[in-house]
């Protein structure tokens, strides 16, 4: 199957059922997927410019989903995040003042459909600013 123009997509969640819904409906639809339960083990390997774009869970046991964000964003700035949440509180506690917020986060349960558009939709997005750096995954 040819990849969907090599788009790299990383999942970061404890829950290994979701990164593996995930990993097998994006590979399907042509994505190359990597997927970690272990924040530390996935901030250690990851590396810059080596992926397009990380779906990451922000309630996990060993690192929050905004500590890692941080280290990734230490490492490579440009990086599209895509934050996955089952606690709307949660979020808007955290992300308070934050304008289009929704638009990086997908709420769990998550729609595969849901999925798939939103990564399309912020993939298109990140071919169209290319020649920008990305101010709305700012924290």
């Amino acid at each position: 199957m040819s990849t969907k123009n090599n788009k790299r997509i990383i999942i970061i969640d404890d829950d290994e059922d979701i990164n593996n819904l995930f990993k097998i409906f994006l590979e399907y639809n042509g994505y190359i997927v990597n997927a970690y339960t272990n924040p530390l083990e996935a901030i250690n390997k990851f590396r810059q410019n080596s992926h397009d774009l990380i779906i990451l869970d922000l309630k996990m046991p060993t690192m929050d989903g905004i500590t890692l964000f941080h280290k990734i964003k230490e490492i490579d700035n440009n990086i599209i995040i895509c934050f996955t949440t089952a606690d709307i509180n949660y979020i808007e506690d955290l992300c308070k003042g934050i304008i289009d917020i929704d638009k990086i986060v997908l709420y769990k349960p998550v729609l595969l459909k849901e999925l798939k558009n939103k990564i399309d939709w912020l993939l298109s997005r990140q071919e169209i600013n290319s020649n920008k750096p990305t101010t709305m995954m700012s924290l």
